[in-house]
């Protein structure tokens, strides 16, 4: 009997401790190691900061985002879940969550405007995060993306390579994951601030001679001299 118990206990053990879900105005926050009060101030945090990108780019996604906060998650995804057919789905890490430091702000903006140009599309995200966002995050950490950038300009080449890259390849392809996004976000930076975001939101649906009257090289070239 005693065995049997024994046993029993080290079953319950074992055994994966159930998510809990939680739900607020367009989310529903499912997690395992979060308590009742830290997930319903998350899900707060998180309408706040749908409510930005929504105020910035037009109500794009209408539906439920659903947020799965685990331990097992070594980075925040929404692009590639979107990628591959489960649009308004994230995943985020545990530990970004509780140190305040996850990328929310960006995945949502994913949800609102996936792009299969992974160039553009990091872009837009780590450029809101850093307009918009409401905490730091990687991969400029409340630093100016220009000021990163200046500091990892690379040849024209490498940055002609970075527009190339197609969703769910990683940037990571071309060059450190994290210049490249400092790059991405600078760029779409420039397109916003000194073009307007009427044309960058025409160059999502068309291309650079389309939006812009200028080729992808033309513009690199502007956003490079800018730098300086």
């Amino acid at each position: 009997m005693r065995a049997r118990l024994a046993l029993a206990g080290l079953a319950l053990a074992a055994a994966p401790a159930l998510a809990q879900v939680h739900e607020c105005p367009g989310f529903r926050i499912i997690a395992t190691d979060l308590s009742e009060t830290q997930m319903q101030k998350y899900c707060r945090y998180a309408m706040a900061e749908r409510a930005k990108v929504e105020a910035f780019w037009g109500p794009a996604w209408t539906d439920l985002i659903r947020i799965r906060v685990d331990a097992n998650y070594r980075i925040s995804r929404a692009l590639v879940p979107a990628y591959v057919g489960n649009r308004g789905f994230m995943e985020m890490p545990l530990r970004r969550v509780t140190r305040n430091n996850g990328a929310l702000l960006h995945e949502i903006v994913h949800i609102y405007a996936p792009h299969d140009n992974r160039f553009l599309a990091e872009g837009l995200a780590v450029y809101l995060q850093a307009k918009l966002g409401g905490n730091p995050a990687v991969p400029n950490e409340g630093e100016p993306l220009a000021k990163l950038a200046r500091r990892h300009l690379p040849s024209s080449e490498a940055m002609a390579k970075l527009n190339e890259v197609r969703t769910p390849v990683p940037l990571g392809r071309v060059m450190d994951d994290m210049t490249a996004y400092i790059l991405a976000g600078s760029f779409v930076e420039f397109l916003v601030e000194r073009h307007g975001l009427e044309r960058f939101r025409n160059l999502y649906e068309s291309s650079y001679e389309d939006a812009y009257r200028k080729s992808f090289r033309e513009l690199e070239q502007e956003w490079r001299g800018g730098l300086k």
